[in-house]
Formats: structure tokens, sequence, C-alpha cells
């Protein structure tokens, strides 16, 4: 039977002043050459919404929650701790609680030191928090990441009630008693939002969900149409027909029973098969993940710069596209682009905790989906990497019993539960970029989201600046009237 949390509280007290705990360091690395490249492309995909540098002096302390393993078996007493950072700069006893949600990256003290979000907690003498979900950065409950592991811990419920958790042990502090709380997130953390808002609504008395995607989907076809549209609309001229001219010029190749030749082109280490359909799949996913990576988080300028860095180097659109991804990969010797790869590499880090995304991978085979294929004609990255790959590393990694149908059926169960598009909530706000390769899985202006034009993937967590185009200050504004509304 379980202990009370006042229990656990105490155990909080105690560690609060740690910065560190012993068991959290991650095994060692194979040679980075070794790392997959669709592993280090995923990695930077997932990686935390970027915040503008800040030469603020940091007031962030790192404090470790204890959390219960399983927030919902009664009979598993199992203890693990849950890394904090707390900012209580503007802190007075009484005012409001700021909690910015962690997604599937390690959290670092820049989320709670400057930004919209620090400045409205400002604003309200608030205290800032910035929690790291379960199984990513330092916040492992258990190893190792084996399938059995993640299928018992890992999931957004045990997630959600962390985060309850952490709050109602705040809240039994005398300083935090007649706190109200916020909560914000962007991405899947944004996702989180609106979810705690539906299961726990008398926990917090709003949030903000930057580019939350609310309708899990196996076949994410429209993510790449429009990073495609990214790249016509905000691109060199003719950059999109690059992209697409070279990718078509590859496909063609592989096709013809030019494989080699292709291997050699693109730069392919000796392990690539070009006769295996999986890797074929692997490397122009990868390929088309690059760029989609510099299209989620684009400021204003990226993607002509990027347009332009391409056409530099070759006038070919072929030769081009190569040395364009031998240089976003850093120059490697070769690129690492075999599937079974992959699976190794996932398969290893059950073991040997990484950070490179071993977690997230399951809790989309799992509960979301969100394949980025190329089902769309309607962008310039071919046809060769079909949702199919990604269902297949499901069952490649975690378990025969991730097939293609049991995964479809995970999702559909994912949207039964939170409602999809309709998740019944109150005091959201929910904001979505107009090129934002997620917002067709978002809310939209049937749903009262505020679209802002040309903006990526949680390209609102800046402060209002000079910089920012006219709607976006305006849902800046729009967001901290909101706030002052919940905590009035």
């Amino acid at each position: 039977m379980k202990y009370s949390l006042a229990v656990l509280l105490v155990s909080f007290v105690t560690l609060s002043d740690e910065t560190s705990l012993p068991d959290h360091d991650p095994g060692l690395l194979p040679k980075e050459e070794s790392v997959p490249a669709s592993i280090q492309i995923l990695k930077e995909l997932n990686r935390a919404p970027p915040l503008p540098p800040t030469t603020m002096t940091s007031n962030v302390e790192t404090r470790w929650f204890p959390q219960w393993l399983d927030n919902f078996d009664n009979n598993n007493t199992g203890v693990w701790y849950n890394r904090v950072m707390i900012n209580e700069a503007y802190f007075q006893d009484g005012s409001p609680i700021f909690i910015y949600l962690g997604g599937e990256w390690a959290i670092d003290e820049s989320g709670i030191n400057s930004g919209h979000w620090v400045d409205i907690a400002k604003e309200h003498n608030g205290s800032l928090l910035y929690t790291e979900h379960r199984f990513f950065g330092l916040s492992i409950p258990i190893r190792p990441l084996s399938t059995e592991n993640l299928e018992k811990y890992q999931n957004v419920h045990q997630a959600l009630a962390d985060v309850r958790n952490i709050i109602r042990t705040l809240k039994q502090q005398d300083k935090y008693k007649d706190s109200k709380v916020v909560i914000s997130g962007g991405s899947y953390s944004a996702t989180m939002v609106v979810w705690f808002r539906r299961l726990y609504p008398n926990d917090i008395v709003g949030g903000w969900a930057s580019s939350a995607p609310l309708v899990a989907k196996v076949d994410f076809q429209e993510f790449m149409k429009v990073v495609g549209d990214a790249y016509d609309q905000l691109g060199t001229p003719g950059c999109y027909d690059i992209i697409k001219n070279a990718t078509s010029y590859y496909e063609d190749l592989f096709s013809a029973g030019k494989g080699a030749e292709a291997k050699e082109r693109l730069n392919l280490c000796d392990n690539f098969d070009p006769d295996s359909e999986q890797d074929r799949w692997q490397i122009f996913s990868s390929i088309a993940n690059i760029f989609a990576g510099i299209a989620q988080y684009q400021k204003a300028g990226d993607l002509w710069a990027y347009c332009s860095v391409l056409r530099e180097f070759d006038e070919d659109d072929a030769t081009a596209l190569s040395k364009f991804i031998q240089w976003r990969l850093h120059n490697p010797q070769c690129v690492s682009a075999r599937y079974k790869s992959t699976i190794n590499y996932y398969k290893w880090s059950m073991d040997n905790y990484d950070g490179t995304g071993l977690a997230w991978t399951f809790q989309t085979c799992n509960e979301f989906g969100w394949y980025q294929s190329s089902g769309s004609s309607q962008q310039p990255f071919g046809s060769t990497f079909p949702a199919t790959l990604y269902t297949d590393q499901c069952h490649d990694v975690f378990s025969t019993n991730y097939t293609a149908v049991q995964i479809q059926a995970n999702v559909n169960q994912t949207n039964e539960e939170f409602g999809g598009l309709s998740p019944d909530v109150t005091n959201v706000y929910f904001t979505q970029g107009g090129l934002d390769p997620w917002h067709t899985v978002g809310a939209g202006v049937k749903q009262n989201a505020t679209i802002i034009p040309y903006a990526s993937h949680c390209s609102d967590f800046g402060s209002i600046s000079d910089s920012d185009s006219p709607e976006m200050r305006a849902s800046k504004l729009r967001l901290a009237l909101l706030v002052r509304k919940w905590l009035a």
C-alpha cells in the first residue's frame, strides 16, 4: 500500500538543494560515426522549442521531486526522482505558479529564464517551474528502458499525473497554499496542457498551448506538404524545385537498378543495401527530415538563407542536395542510413540510455503515431518513405505485437480518450503557426485557435519585440490579457 504524499514531501525538502542524483548518468555512447543519421536527425526534429538567447543572470535552481513509479497502481510503492527547475526570483508568497511543461526533450534553465511566459510571470510576481517529462533528460524512473518497462510506465497519463503530483506537493507549502496555477507548453507538451486541463481542471485556472497536436494519426502525410509549402513561400526562387528534382533523380536511379550509383553520390556507408526497400525508405525519410527540421523551427530569413546555401553547393540539383545533406550532418565520413542500424541503435539504447529519443519513439508506437510520411503528392520529397517505415520500426524495436493494425488501434484509443479536435476544455489559449507542419493536426479557427501567419512551430515563446509581426504581437498581448482574467 502506498504511503501518503506528505511523506513524499519530506523527501522533496531533503533533496531540494541537490543539483544531481547519483543514478542519472547515461551509459557509454558508441562511437559517433555509429549513430545512424536517422537518430541524429530525429533528435534535432524533436528538440525543445527554441528561445532567443538572453544575457540575464540565471536565478534557476534544480530540484528533485519524488514521484510514484506507477501513479495508478496502489500496490506499486516504487519511487523515483523527477527533475524540476524553479525560478522564484519574482515570487511573493501566495502569488501564482507558472509551470512550463517539458516534452520529449531534456529541460534546461532557458525555459524559465527568459521569454514571454517569464515576462507574464514577472508581471504577477509568479514562481516559475519547468517540469521534465518522465523518461527524458535526467528524469529516468527505471532502467532498463525495456519494452516491458515502457509499456507499464511511459505514457501521457503517467506524465500528466506526475504534473498533478508536483502541483499538489507544492501547494502543501505555506508560501504556495493560496497560489493559483497556470501552465504552458509547446508541441507535445502543449498537447499535455490541453489534456491536463481536461483531466484535472481543478488543479489549474488555465493554460497556453502553443502548436499543440491534438489528433493522433498514423500516416501524418500532411506534415511534409506544409514543410514543402514553407520552402515554396519563404525560400529562394526555385528552392522547392531543387529539392524536388534532386529527390526524383535519386528515386529514379534506385528504380532503374542503379542503386550503387545513388549510394555513391549520396555518400552512403558500405552497409547500405540499395536493394533493400527499408534502407531506401530510411535514406529518403532522413533527407526529408533534415529539411523538415529546418522548416519546423524557422525564423524570418532562415529558409532563404538555407536555400541559398543549397544552391551554392552546386549548379547540379542532385549534387547540391547530396552536399547539403553532408553539411547538415557535419560532413561524416559516410552517411549511415541502413534501416537495421537504426533498429540496432534503439535496442542498444534500451540498456544504454543516451537521450536520443527511444522513449518518444515508443510513445508514437503506443499512443500517437504522427509518422511523417511521403504519402502526399503535394510535397517535394518524393514517395519513398511510407508510414510503414515507422510501424515496421515499432515492430522490430519493441515487440511483434506492434503491428500496423495494433498501432492504428492505439491511435484510435488516444483520440477517443482525449477527444481529438474537440477536447472539451475551457481556459486554454491555442496558438498555431500558419507554416507550422504540425498545425494540420491541431486546433484551427473552428476551435478558436489564433493562427499566426508565416509563423513556425512554437515560434511565439520569445518576449514581445520589434521583430514580431503585428499578428504575433497581438497574440502575445491576448495571452497576457487572458492570464490576467484567469488569475483575477
